[in-house]
């Protein structure tokens, strides 16, 4: 019997065979083709056939696809409502790969959701009684795991908390909220701090200045995103690092609210601005320590993802095991 677990992303598919152990043994990744949906369905089966032909493996041993994805997902189906990162609407995505694949079970989920499932199953050195995965990246997400549960929401909405408000009156987000966690806390915020303080330091020039300024290591305004400021901070330059750190603050305001509300036993945090390390880390946690609740921190462990980037592969490999309810089966079924 093979699984295989599919991570749908913007860029780039990435997909492989995973074992019981949590161990990918077999994967690949192309690029996800920007022409439309029906234009990357067909690129996909043909991708997939081509990695079992090379890795001789046999398709009717497939049984299981899980496929990770960010958007709107219609669970019983498989039907991608939207997905923003690829400009989709309506992509029936679980029926077409049904069709592609006959008596193979097929399951999309959120992706963040679906790594949220690799931690907990594989990543974590015990099952916590209440668990939240983070994502930091260009935007912010969670899945949530109770009592062995996953929670989805009555419209598979839970998790959004890149959508709460930190900011009661800050600027109007596509989502109808205002001054949202992401808009503060993520790596388009840190790119959008370094663009601030750029035209900021563009319009005076300091007489002894120390050629450390954001200003100075930057040649191109439009160069400048969050992946950029936070290279420059783990170069030293000054300036990042304050950006790195007031990003780190907001993180750490909006999963205090997280804190606060649900009393985890466990957080966990992945994403590419997580990636940044501590001098990311250890002003969120300062800022939590400072904030949460002193009885909710007691016998909270927040760490980072152990899984890296296959965690999403191994996750959507195991979307079957959960079934409508949110309940997680067992590793053997």
């Amino acid at each position: 019997m093979i699984s295989l677990g599919i991570d749908l992303g913007g860029t780039k598919t990435a997909f492989g065979i995973v074992n019981s152990s949590g161990k990918v043994t077999f994967r690949h990744q192309f690029p996800s083709s920007s022409n439309g949906y029906k234009t990357y369905i067909k690129q996909l089966i043909t991708e997939i056939k081509s990695f079992f032909a090379t890795n001789h493996l046999q398709l009717n041993d497939l049984k299981n696809i899980g496929i990770g994805c960010a958007g709107q997902i219609e669970l019983n189906t498989g039907k991608i409502f939207h997905a923003p990162n690829l400009n989709w609407t309506n992509a029936e995505i679980g029926k077409d790969l049904r069709a592609a694949f006959s008596n193979v079970d097929v399951t999309v989920d959120n992706d963040v959701r679906a790594a949220t499932i690799g931690e907990y199953l594989f990543g974590l050195k015990k099952r916590p009684s209440s668990y939240i995965n983070v994502f930091l990246g260009t935007g912010i997400g969670s899945g949530l795991i109770l009592q062995n549960k996953v929670l989805r929401g009555v419209s598979n909405s839970a998790g959004e908390i890149g959508h709460i408000s930190i900011q009661h009156d800050g600027p109007l987000a596509s989502s109808r909220n205002k001054g949202i966690f992401e808009y503060y806390a993520s790596g388009n915020a840190l790119g959008r701090y370094g663009q601030e303080l750029f035209e900021v330091q563009s319009k005076y020039k300091p007489a002894n200045s120390s050629q450390n300024r954001l200003y100075d290591q930057i040649k191109d305004y439009s160069s400048i995103d969050g992946k950029l400021i936070g290279e420059l901070a783990l170069e030293g330059n000054k300036d990042a690092i304050d950006l790195v750190e007031k990003t780190a603050y907001f993180i750490g305001v909006g999963l205090t609210n997280i804190i606060n509300l649900l009393n985890p036993e466990v957080i966990t945090y992945g994403g590419g601005l997580a990636n940044l390390g501590d001098i990311l880390i250890q002003p969120m946690l300062k800022t939590i320590e400072e904030r949460a609740i002193p009885s909710a921190l007691e016998n909270l462990s927040i760490l980072a993802t152990q899984l890296g980037d296959d965690g999403g592969v191994i996750g959507a490999s195991y979307l079957h095991l959960i079934q409508n309810d949110g309940t997680i089966l067992p590793l053997n079924n």
